[in-house]
């Protein structure tokens, strides 16, 4: 099983966010800097709303999939993560939430 880091970028009335910047340049940043220390894949996800109508908490998510939890953590301390984090404002006025845990189980349907 992998390990997985799912940021958050939450959705509120003040939120910038440039897609368009975040997909082409800072995700492929991402995959140059972290891909040869471990990082297996990436996948973005944008909300509006949920299945009940009501607006999202968040806008935008990226689900990081990492060989292991000792590859991540090396990764986020090591001297790509200040380029990667440093490159955020050009993309969003905020700061995102993360979450990191093991995956327990998947299956394709």
């Amino acid at each position: 099983m992998s390990y997985i880091a799912v940021v958050a970028y939450p959705n509120e009335p003040d939120t910038e966010f440039n897609t368009d910047y975040y997909l082409k340049s800072h995700m492929p940043l991402v995959a140059k800097t972290w891909g040869p220390q471990g990082l297996k894949s990436w996948r973005v996800n944008k909300y509006e709303h949920d299945l009940a109508g009501a607006t999202s908490k968040y806008l935008i998510t990226a689900t990081l999939i990492w060989e292991s939890e000792e590859a991540a953590k090396k990764a986020v301390a090591g001297e790509g993560a200040p380029v990667i984090f440093g490159d955020i404002p050009n993309f969003t006025n905020k700061s995102p939430i993360t979450l990191v845990g093991n995956e327990l189980a998947s299956q394709n349907i």
